[in-house]
């Protein structure tokens, strides 16, 4: 009798690690693309009112584990930049408005995680603000993608606040890019997120939902870049912080042959039970 629930549960353990194995097998990463150094690097830019020149920084990402992370040396920025009490980056505009990259994080998987701000204080007129991203990919076949954010909304006046979108109806839009002369045309991932928030009367602060989207497309590895961009309008005296992500992964389809396999040993662990209770 011991030797048959030794047997039953070695097949039943054999059994699970296969159908592990199977749903491992499920989904698959992309390749950290490589620089020939320990840490690489990509860029990313800001638009201000219409004006795409007015500062730019680095996104940072492990060679080995491809994790993101940004460039807080002010050496790496461009324009009018400085640090923030808490580890991020601000650029001060000539009306006292401010642009803030807070964070960023995720992985060259590709995920990328972000934390944004702007800032139009003291100003007398709304302002638009724009963050495009870029991050190195190496994906292809069916890709899943899924996308989200969320703000925190200020008024520093009685007015009330406003963040709308500029660009299509979302705030963030998401992309694979193809940067060879004469490549494959721009492919939106299809999960563009986020809409027009306000309120009424302040100074307060309110919370947007959580906004979040999600689809099924066909990469290809002549796609080198996922960007992201980050457009929104500010209502004047008012402070916006933005927090989301996006991310996408190459679904591997697990083959029939691999199904019969573990079909069968849980078919022999149902048998080895029923000899066992007969």
């Amino acid at each position: 009798m011991f030797t048959k629930l030794k047997m039953n549960f070695k097949a039943i353990a054999v059994a699970a690690a296969i159908l592990s194995g199977m749903f491992s097998l499920g989904l698959a990463h992309g390749a950290v693309a490589q620089c020939g150094t320990a840490t690489c690097s990509s860029s990313f830019s800001l638009d201000f009112n219409g004006n795409s020149s007015v500062g730019t920084g680095q996104l940072l990402y492990d060679a080995t584990s491809g994790a993101v992370s940004l460039n807080t040396d002010l050496t790496s920025a461009t324009g009018p930049v400085t640090g923030t009490a808490g580890g991020g980056l601000m650029w001060t505009m000539g009306d006292g408005s401010t642009i803030t990259v807070g964070s960023l994080s995720g992985n060259a998987d590709p995920i990328l995680g972000f934390g944004l701000g702007a800032s139009t204080a003291g100003a007398t007129n709304g302002s638009t603000f724009g963050f495009t991203f870029n991050l190195p990919i190496a994906l292809q076949g069916p890709i899943n993608a899924d996308s989200s954010v969320s703000y925190s909304l200020s008024s520093l006046s009685g007015a009330g606040a406003q963040i709308s979108t500029v660009t299509g109806s979302n705030i963030v839009t998401a992309f694979e890019v193809d940067t060879t002369v004469g490549g494959l045309p721009t492919l939106n991932k299809g999960v563009d997120v986020g809409s027009t928030f306000f309120f009424n009367g302040g100074p307060a602060t309110q919370n947007s939902p959580v906004f979040t989207a999600n689809n099924s497309f066909t990469g290809d590895l002549a796609y080198d870049l996922m960007t992201v961009k980050v457009d929104f309008s500010l209502s004047a005296d008012s402070t916006v912080g933005l927090s989301g992500f996006v991310q996408q992964v190459a679904v591997v389809p697990i083959p029939a042959a691999v199904w019969l396999f573990g079909s069968g040993l849980l078919g022999l662990t149902g048998i080895a039970r029923r000899k066992k209770a007969a």
